[in-house]
């Protein structure tokens, strides 16, 4: 009996590791060995633990920095001797890298699928062997699998198409087409419990000459159409569903196999519409399964891609344009089949990024993509919550009408992207926070049309010269001799680098940006008072605001800061040297930093308070002055009083003196 580790990376994915849990049970059912699963490392209680044999399961290859921790891990944990295997998708496209950074782990490539996979004596083949379920019970309080109450399996292998962009080639060469799933089931049902959820990972179903028997077999085992399932944790009967998760190929879809996938609980019919090319092959496979009684269905797009081959076809690389239009005519077709059979037939849109199977990271940019567009699409997703897209309300309102539309929302700054919007109303809201939403909503609604007004101004290409890498800054802002450009740049800083432009660039910037804000951004004025005081910015910053918005910077800063607790001491400072630089404000703000004091020992009466804070704000030394003379001796006998009665009074009371002495030469220096 040996010690069996089981690690899969600490990546996010949404289904189980098929692999480890066939070799889980391998080890724990027929090896009778002891075996645990850990999502990246061991939980505290197990760090000290060595192990006879370690399994790291791969993903693809941009999780590599993932897959390398993971197998750094497994090689400080395994027992000397002992031995460290990895397999999976990376493992087998990329074996080099597995090789040249870990010599003694044995990679596995391709499939366990013959005798010996693993140098042990009585091995079976792994790959068909049931899952181990229990593994998933180790990581129960650190990760859930969004899919798990389901049976993984396969039941036929392989592709055949070669489709250039596609790895099944590699990690499946030979397609087998026909593996029944009963046996399986079976154990799993007597040794895990039923399962209520069928989903299989073939690549290519409907290539089988045997898919009649394929269709057979799974309504033997209780997928028909309208399949229930009684959960036995809690006795509610729910409805069973069937996956084909890899998806079918529409190329060679019919009329009867889309009857024979009518016949199942599928939910839903997973159908690729990968290249603008296929259209004709795509529309009529969606509608061949809504008029054979299938009513969800779910497309992949890939976008981001380059040129291609496969299936006997040649692609082109994709643009932002034709991945709108793929996406409008799916949202169509839904509309025009509901129609058509008087019932419901929805079809989720996934748009799916390429990237090269040999890119170690998720970075790669298609030739008629850019990084700006990527990060937009990317956020223009967020609000499907990975449900995908459908309906035309959604649709019209984040991806647009056109694909002019779509185009321009991309080159949008990302912050204006999520404010698109019609405003809400809230039920039973209270009238002043309305106002504040509103107020905030009225504002964004500002900028998205002067951002629309300035980037109408340009072709597209020129605007790409300066946001396609998604990368900006004052520095470029400054270089931009367009004065109208420059104001369209200038909305895609963020609020630390927009306060920035006014310390760091020329002054001919500072005048175009300054004059930009006063003129048609007004509110803007006061989002920087805002960044400025949440941000802490240097005092270099702040002078070159003062330099261009004058004192009314100063009475707005001095506004938000609590003048008598000190907490907010380090803005004073900052506001103090930035006066002292250029002396743009003809009042003393180290004045302000000695009221806490007088404040603190309650030597201020409420009215006088009052008129510092006026005083303040007006910029008024005088008064404020006169008040601080006036309670200087008391305040010299309070922290006397407070600080002298203990060890080393002598030596306080001479810092104290100091201190008054200091304070006093401050507050009087002028005449009042």
């Amino acid at each position: 009996m040996e010690d069996i580790l089981l690690i899969e990376p600490a990546y996010k994915n949404k289904y189980p590791p098929i692999g480890l849990m066939k070799i889980a049970y391998f080890h724990r059912y027929i090896m009778h060995d002891y075996v645990r699963f850990a999502k990246g490392r061991l939980p505290e209680g197990l760090e000290n633990k060595k192990w006879d044999r370690v399994y790291v399961t791969t993903l693809f290859t941009f999780e590599w920095e993932n897959t390398k921790k993971a197998l750094q891990y497994a090689l400080s944990v395994v027992k000397p001797g002992g031995k460290v295997f990895t397999g999976g998708i990376l493992a087998t496209l990329q074996p080099e890298w597995i090789a040249r950074e870990f010599p003694t782990v044995i990679n596995n490539t391709g499939l366990l699928n013959h005798e010996g996979t693993l140098g042990l004596k009585g091995e079976e083949c792994i790959d068909t062997l049931p899952l181990d379920y229990g593994i998933l019970d180790d990581i129960k309080d650190e990760y859930k699998y969004p899919a798990e109450d389901a049976y993984f399996t396969y039941m036929t292998r392989g592709c055949g198409m070669n489709c250039t962009f596609c790895a099944v080639k590699t990690l499946e060469p030979t397609y087998e087409p026909y593996v029944s799933i009963s046996d399986s089931i079976k154990r799993i049902d007597k040794e895990f419990g039923p399962k209520r959820d069928l989903l299989l990972m073939d690549n290519n179903v409907l290539r089988s000459p045997k898919f009649d028997q394929i269709i057979d077999e799974i309504k033997a085992l209780g997928f028909e159409k309208g399949a229930t399932f009684v959960n036995p944790k809690t006795g509610k009967t729910v409805v069973r569903h069937v996956d084909f998760n890899q998806g079918l190929d529409a190329f060679l879809l019919n009329e009867h196999k889309a009857q024979r996938l009518g016949e199942l609980a599928i939910k839903p019919a997973r159908i690729a519409f990968d290249h603008i090319e296929d259209e004709d092959v795509y529309v009529r496979a969606i509608t061949l399964c809504a008029r054979a009684g299938i009513d969800h269905m779910s497309n992949y797009l890939l976008y981001n891609g380059e040129d291609f081959t496969g299936k006997g076809h040649s692609y082109h690389a994709d643009t932002p344009e034709d991945l709108f239009y793929r996406m409008h005519l799916t949202m169509e077709l839904g509309e025009n089949l509901t129609e058509e059979l008087g019932r419901k037939i929805a079809i989720f849109s996934f748009p799916m990024r390429y990237i090269p199977l040999d890119n170690d990271q998720r970075g790669f940019i298609g030739a008629n993509w850019n990084a700006k567009y990527l990060r937009a699409l990317q956020c223009m997703l967020i609000p499907t919550q990975g449900k995908g897209i459908q309906g035309r309300s959604f649709f019209e309102a984040d991806f647009g009408k056109t694909a002019e539309d779509f185009v321009m929302y991309l080159a949008m700054p990302e912050r204006l992207l999520n404010k698109r919007g019609h405003f809400v109303e809230r039920k039973d809201e209270p009238k002043f926070e309305r106002e504040i939403r509103y107020t905030q909503w009225s504002e964004n609604r500002h900028l998205i049309d002067t951002w629309m007004k300035y980037y109408s101004m340009f072709e597209k290409d020129t605007v790409l010269e300066y946001i396609g890498c998604n990368r900006f800054s004052v520095e470029t802002l400054d270089k931009i001799e367009n004065e109208e450009l420059k104001k369209l740049y200038f909305l895609y800083l963020t609020p630390s680098a927009t306060i920035r432009v006014f310390s760091d660039c020329t002054e001919d910037t500072k005048r175009i940006i300054s004059t930009f804000i006063s003129e048609e951004l007004p509110f803007m004025y006061s989002r920087i008072v805002e960044t400025i005081l949440s941000s802490k910015p240097g005092y270099k910053v702040i002078a070159g605001i003062l330099e261009n918005f004058g004192e009314k910077v100063c009475t707005d800063l001095l506004k938000k800061i609590d003048l008598f607790s000190g907490h907010d001491n380090d803005k004073l400072t900052m506001l103090i040297k930035a006066n002292k630089s250029k002396r743009l404000v003809d009042f003393d703000f180290a004045l302000l930093q000695f009221i806490p004091y007088f404040h603190v020992s309650n030597l201020l009466s409420k009215q006088e308070e009052q008129i510092i804070m006026n005083s303040a704000y007006e910029l008024k030394e005088a008064p404020i002055r006169k008040i601080l003379l006036l309670h200087l001796d008391e305040l010299k006998d309070v922290l006397i009083k407070t600080n002298g009665a203990q060890p080393g009074d002598t030596q306080i009371i001479s810092v104290i003196e100091e201190q008054i002495k200091e304070l006093y030469h401050q507050i009087s220096i002028f005449e009042l």
